[in-house]
């Protein structure tokens, strides 16, 4: 497919070919538009650029996948995180970041592409506009998130953390039980106690149950620096399958024995 583009937005096509952005906005779009003395709008350069094969739509208004020269036609990156990364160049000031499984896929723990991305948000607000492109959860973070791939991630010991605060928010647990093992073997017991401090003491409870066999050394020492005075439920409260007295964990929820995870590793 030849694809050509007229004289008077040639410019703008030959900057983006030199700057191979993964997306591009309208904000961007008018940048080169002014740079370049061109008296068209931004969306009658968008459109130009479409028409041709240039831009791809995204989900987001205002927001273009960019298609290269080599790639010889309209192709799509099909990269899993587009949806993620069109909401977060649109809105950079939206605290967000990948967690849960997308996260272990993109650390390398994983070797299946997430179908589901999910995502963290700080503030509650911003779940709407990203509810129906990826899945959502509320998680405040004390530690520092990651970039990787120009897109941002919370820190492994934040994810593990948020997974023992509100279990809920993992909606396959047994596919957890494929990257656990490699995911654990990086935390770090210091930033996980950074990320626990001020938690309640159940979020120590479940943490130190999910990962007694993977990562038996920090169990060990949650467990010395916490007094369980009840039991805390790993899932809903009713009938547990599995009781674990050291941390007092009623387990209702989890379809594998964490204790039986890093025995294979």
């Amino acid at each position: 497919m030849t694809r050509t583009i007229s004289n008077s937005i040639a410019g703008i096509l030959q900057e983006l070919e030199l700057e191979r952005p993964l997306l591009l906005t309208s904000e961007h779009l008018y940048n080169l538009k002014r740079k370049y003395h061109i008296a068209s709008s931004v969306e009658v350069i968008a459109a130009r650029l479409k028409e041709k094969g240039w831009l791809i739509s995204t989900d987001r208004q205002g927001v273009w996948e960019f298609v290269p020269a080599e790639a010889a036609g309209t192709y799509s990156t099909n990269d899993p995180l587009l949806a993620f990364r069109a909401f977060h160049v649109k809105y950079p000031a939206v605290k967000c970041a990948l967690t849960l499984h997308t996260a272990a896929w993109v650390y390398g723990d994983s070797d299946r592409a997430p179908s589901t991305v999910h995502v963290s948000v700080e503030d509650y607000k911003h779940t709407r506009p990203l509810k129906g492109h990826v899945a959502v959860s509320v998680f405040r973070p004390k530690l520092m998130t990651q970039l990787i791939s120009n897109v941002p991630i919370l820190a492994r010991e934040s994810i593990i953390v948020q997974m023992s605060v509100k279990p809920s928010s993992v909606h396959y647990w047994a596919s957890v039980a494929e990257w656990l093992p490699n995911f654990c073997s990086e935390l770090s017991y210091d930033k996980v106690s950074e990320e626990l401090l001020d938690r309640p003491i159940y979020a120590s409870q479940r943490l130190g149950y999910l990962i007694q066999g993977t990562r038996p050394d920090i169990a060990d020492e949650l467990r010395k620096g916490i007094k369980p005075i009840s039991n805390a439920w790993f899932g809903d409260r009713k009938r547990s399958f599995r009781y674990d007295k050291r941390f007092m964990v009623a387990d209702s929820l989890l379809p594998f024995d964490p204790k039986e995870l890093g025995k294979n590793k």
